[in-house]
């Protein structure tokens, strides 16, 4: 299982535990609220189901566990994750930029951070990053297609055919070199 699978893992049976201690503490279908009073669970005006419900639910809890535990890189992690689903790239920056001060050689917290990075129009940070997972791992192919894909976008198409046939050699059987073959086959389109 991939390290970022494991903590997200991790972070998600922290949540759980912490939504059981809370149960268990206030019993009876009540639950208490942050400002210590109890309320029904037919109070609650987040309907059950709701994935954006549940996912600031789950990144309120986050934020709980993480203020007992400042800088905890699986915490942070999931945070991000949350972030970015929750369409708030910029606090996903935030807290992988934490993760990578923790953690300066986490190739997977680099690709990430450059990936928010990205969706913030930070082109240059996400290109910095990118290359950061690169000299840490040459080879990680998603970071190779995603600097090919960065420099596409930017029209630079000799960078972007390089990173990209690095990435073809990198990794037979990836979906990023898949990709990677795809943007090279368009780019071959453009000449």
């Amino acid at each position: 299982m991939s390290r970022i699978r494991w903590i997200q893992l991790g972070a998600v049976l922290l949540v759980a535990g912490a939504a059981v201690v809370v149960i268990l503490k206030v019993g009876n279908g009540h639950v208490a609220d942050s400002g210590g009073s109890v309320r029904t669970p037919s109070m609650d005006t987040a309907k059950p189901g709701n994935p954006t419900a549940d996912k600031e639910h789950e990144l309120k809890a986050l934020a709980v566990e993480l203020q007992k535990k400042p800088k905890h890189v699986p915490i942070l992690f999931r945070m991000a994750q949350l972030s970015r689903e929750l369409g708030r790239p910029a606090d996903a920056v935030t807290q992988l930029k934490q993760v990578v001060e923790v953690e300066p050689k986490n190739t997977d917290a680099h690709l990430e951070l450059g990936r928010a990075l990205y969706e913030i129009n930070d082109l240059q940070g996400s290109i910095d990053q990118t290359k950061r997972v690169l000299e840490l791992d040459p080879k990680q192919v998603d970071a190779l297609y995603n600097l090919g894909a960065i420099y596409a976008n930017l029209n630079r198409t000799d960078l972007a055919r390089e990173y990209w046939s690095r990435a073809v050699a990198a990794a037979p059987d990836s979906d990023s070199r898949k990709r990677a073959e795809d943007g090279l086959r368009k780019l071959g389109a453009m000449k």
